[in-house]
């Protein structure tokens, strides 16, 4: 806003003469700062005037009263538009632009609104895009309408009081700035989670709008458009400011019609998409509600206290994509056979594990470690004329009553005969996958270290240490709730991932990740897999007499097999092998994990004798 200072035809000379002076003082060397200074607020004084003589000029053209374009330049033309504005206007009839007529100018009202006037509040708000042409056309009156609509007024696109006194109030709903492919941000991340979670886009939100995002929302106006918002949308793939409003409106509901079960449709494959997110489906999205998507559908409904009648209706429908669905305890069940990744695939090998029947890190593949641990079950069953035994008869492959049966406890309490050694091992295995006992210690006896790990089980788990298998002891611990041994730190290296990731131990939240190192582990599968609890360091330098080569930090996992640094011709940081230092992130040793120098450093300085279970699977 201008002062009470007054734009006369040669002010703007004036201060230019004065510029130029001062600049011409400044290429002579005879400048001082001061001079300086005055020189800029010389300059802005004019880029100042000028911008807010074209603002006012804009305001004459529009008002009639002003011929031609704003070029912030003062003459007669323009001091006469002046002079007539300020007489209808009540004002001084001076013809300068002073703070009285400029803020007169420039303050829109309901009562002089102009068609521009409220084509450019609708684009502030975000009701219209590009720019304000004083043509009220269909876009024009779209958005007035959806103005009207989402301000709880009739929307008749109308420009009457009641609208015009809302359009220019505070109290206008504006609309998100819009969105589209390459912008990127938490704005972006937030825009696909909500896409994710009503079923239009599928992965996870990675900040960035590309084609996947495009194609999402372009997909989620379609379905607008289907449901009747006509006014304001089109199926452009651009999160424009009114499909960000649908999309995060509380009061928004996906439903569009009922979804009949064996019919293709778009509807069954966001249902889907839906189920499978939340965890009641580990097979493939597609767009007909099946036999198994129904399935699904009932476990979802269930869980969710409805009925559970696998009506796809709108009751079911706006429970499945409310922000509160419920996330499922389990997967619908399906036969499941070797080769299998999924859901039911890993609860499976949860169960074996927690029965103490398999000692496989869970990963969801159906593998033969999943295969052997089944043929140990079917023989373990059946050696107690266990009749269930049948359903697991076939290694290779998995009913939904075999899966259903290890998810009601099967593998639970059994028996406290401690000699019996098939039991013996079962309890042993199980010690074993919660740290408690060492690999070496799973021979089928019931011996010292077995009945030390049992009590220090007991005690890190809140029961009474008797050291001794019975019912409540064996309940706990071949469940899922059972406690594992809490180490100050839980090395676990990923073959597949060529990474190893350390996690620090904290009463309060747990495990924590606190490091990933890029690692090479063995050739031709030699690095083996497993649990190790006895763990030390060994040597700063560490000589490979059978490969002829050095490395620095050497860590003992089991036996020969250890963490160390990349490889050296000899103790000497500059005879490095730098094809080892290369090869990281991909099998390359004997069996043992390669580490870059500083990273072995780390583990060797921090992680002492008995402070780390290392998991390598």
């Amino acid at each position: 806003m201008l002062t009470n200072t007054k734009i006369k035809a040669n002010k703007p000379r004036r201060a230019l003469r004065a510029l130029c002076l001062l600049l011409a003082l400044t290429l002579c060397g005879s400048a001082t700062a001061e001079v300086a200074s005055i020189t800029a607020d010389a300059a802005q004084y004019m880029d100042d005037q000028s911008d807010s003589l074209r603002v006012a000029q804009q305001r004459l053209i529009d008002l009639g009263l002003l011929r031609g374009h704003a070029d912030g330049a003062y003459g007669p033309k323009t001091e006469a538009a002046l002079r007539a504005y300020q007489s209808q206007s009540g004002l001084e009839e001076t013809g300068h632009l002073d703070a009285a007529t400029l803020g007169l100018l420039t303050y829109v009202s309901p009562e002089t609104a102009s068609a521009k006037d409220v084509q450019q509040r609708l684009i502030e708000l975000g009701y219209l895009d590009g720019f304000a042409d004083g043509i009220i056309g269909p876009r024009s009156v779209d958005a007035l309408k959806m103005f009207q609509r989402l301000n709880g007024l009739a929307a008749n696109g109308k420009a009457g009081s009641d609208t015009l006194n809302l359009l220019f109030s505070d109290a206008a709903m504006a609309l998100p700035a819009s969105l589209t492919a390459g912008s990127k941000g938490d704005e972006v991340t937030t825009l696909q989670r909500k896409l994710v979670q009503y079923g239009f886009m599928e992965g996870t939100p990675d900040g960035s709008y590309g084609q996947t995002t495009t194609a999402a929302v372009k997909s989620f106006q379609q379905h607008l458009i289907e449901q009747g918002f006509s006014e304001g949308i089109t199926a452009n793939g651009t999160a424009t400011p009114l499909t960000q409003y649908c999309l995060f409106s509380s009061q928004y509901s996906t439903y569009l019609r009922d979804v009949t079960p064996g019919v293709a449709d778009s509807e069954a494959l966001r249902i889907e998409r839906r189920l499978f997110q939340l965890g009641y489906m580990d097979l493939p999205a597609d767009d007909v509600l099946d036999d198994y998507a129904l399935s699904a559908l009932k476990l979802f409904q269930r869980q969710g206290q409805m009925q559970p009648d696998a009506l796809a209706d709108r009751e079911t429908i706006d429970a499945l994509f409310s922000a509160s669905a419920p996330v499922a305890d389990h997967c619908a069940l399906h036969d499941i056979a070797s080769g299998d990744n999924g859901k039911a695939v890993l609860a499976v090998e949860q169960a074996l594990v927690c029965g103490g029947l398999m000692t496989k890190v869970p990963n969801g593949t159906y593998n033969s470690a999943v295969e052997s641990a089944i043929e140990r079950l079917h023989t373990y069953l059946q050696s107690s004329g266990d009749p269930s035994a049948a359903l697991f008869a076939d290694a290779k492959a998995l009913s939904p009553d075999a899966q259903q049966s290890l998810a009601d406890g099967l593998l639970a309490f059994r028996t406290a005969d401690t000699d019996d050694e098939s039991e013996m091992l079962r309890i042993q295995c199980r010690l074993y996958s919660l740290y408690y006992l060492p690999q070496s210690g799973v021979d089928g006896k019931f011996g010292r270290n077995s009945r030390n790990a049992l009590k220090e089980f007991q005690s890190e788990n809140g029961l009474e240490v008797t050291g001794k298998a019975d019912e409540a002891t064996q309940n706990l611990l071949f469940s899922s709730k059972a406690e594992a041994k809490h180490y100050p730190y839980r090395i676990e290296v990923s073959i597949d991932r060529q990474a190893v990731d350390v996690y620090e131990y904290n009463q309060i939240i747990g495990y924590q990740l606190v490091k990933t190192f890029t690692c090479s582990t063995g050739l031709h599968n030699s690095t083996p897999r497993g649990i190790f609890l006895e763990g030390k360091p060994v040597n700063r330098w560490h000589h490979f007499k059978k490969f002829n080569c050095w490395a620095q930090y050497s860590y003992s996992i089991v036996d020969d097999i250890m963490f160390h640094s990349v490889i050296y011709s000899s103790n000497n940081e500059n005879t490095l092998r730098s094809g080892s230092l290369y090869a990281l992130g991909n099998p390359a040793s004997h069996g043992c994990v390669r580490l870059q120098v500083e990273d072995a450093k780390w583990l060797f300085e921090n992680c002492k004798r008995g402070t780390a279970v290392i998991v390598i699977y």
